[in-house]
């Protein structure tokens, strides 16, 4: 399910609460900027890899360009050169560069996006512990906030998208995977017209964490039916630039999912989160 959502089978009232479970306290503490230990200074290869991602920005060079070749990068960086390809694989698995092999091949630059923000931050919620529930529960609260901002800032392209992706899902009434991919760009679209790039990034990012479909929830015609209509709520109040009704309509679509999972896959939302899980989407 990246990024899929399916409603309760009894649809609950206009302001229906998702259902609480126990909070428990762990030991387990965040490091802050303020709580944190004195550190030794970073690693060299780290510091060579802040300065080449400080070089691609002032170069303005874009995905698809060469970085320089090794023998040149070795006369720019006074390092060996274990320390630059240690460089290199750093940059690599931030999705910076991608190496390319062969004659002629090398570092190449690339373009980050929320799956790698996805991968670290399912390996901090791997070893918090943390359940699917939490997920949901974040994107509760956060889906609202961007479905208001994009009533605020609504444009007839934008409303346009979301009615085509409404549409597509409408045509094809028995197609689930469809319903899956469309249910996704529909968020996408919601989360990129937000107007805040870190909104985007991160709701991505809990797309490619809570992928149901590989938990095993699956999403019959009549729950694909009522999250049309649900998306239909949240077109109409966008289009019209009714913030509140926007936010209203997403919360209640939201909350409709929780309650679904609680009922039909209760024991999924307990399932801890874990970065094999993430790996699994890609």
């Amino acid at each position: 399910m990246t990024g899929s959502t399916a409603p309760a089978e009894d649809r609950p009232g206009p302001r229906a609460s998702f259902p609480q479970r126990p909070r428990t306290v762990t030991e387990r503490k965040d490091v802050t900027p303020r709580n944190r230990q004195p550190a030794m200074p970073p690693k060299r290869a780290t510091v060579v890899a802040q300065r080449l991602v400080k070089m691609i920005r002032e170069d303005k060079l874009h995905a698809g360009d060469p970085l320089p070749p090794e023998h040149e990068m070795l006369d720019m960086f006074p390092v060996g050169r274990n320390t630059l390809r240690e460089a290199m694989r750093v940059l690599e698995l931030q999705g910076v560069i991608t190496i390319r092999a062969g004659r002629g091949g090398g570092p190449v630059v690339a373009s980050p996006d929320s799956r790698h923000l996805a991968s670290t931050l399912a390996l901090l919620l791997q070893f918090a512990e943390t359940p699917f529930r939490a997920v949901l529960e974040t994107r509760m609260h956060i889906e609202p906030i961007i479905a208001e901002l994009c009533a605020d800032r609504s444009t007839p392209e934008l409303a346009e998208q979301l009615w085509s992706s409404v549409r597509a899902m409408e045509d094809e009434p028995d197609d689930e995977q469809l319903f899956l991919d469309e249910n996704q760009r529909f968020h996408e679209l919601l989360a990129a017209a937000s107007g805040n790039p870190l909104f985007g990034y991160f709701l991505n990012s809990l797309h490619w964490i809570i992928d149901g479909v590989a938990l095993g929830v699956s999403y019959p015609k009549r729950a694909r039916k009522i999250v049309i209509e649900a998306h239909r709520r949240i077109c109409e109040a966008i289009a019209r630039g009714d913030a509140e009704a926007a936010a209203e309509a997403m919360r209640q679509h939201m909350t409709d999912t929780f309650v679904y999972f609680e009922r039909k896959y209760h024991a999924v939302l307990d399932e801890p989160l874990t970065w094999e899980m993430y790996g699994s989407g890609m």
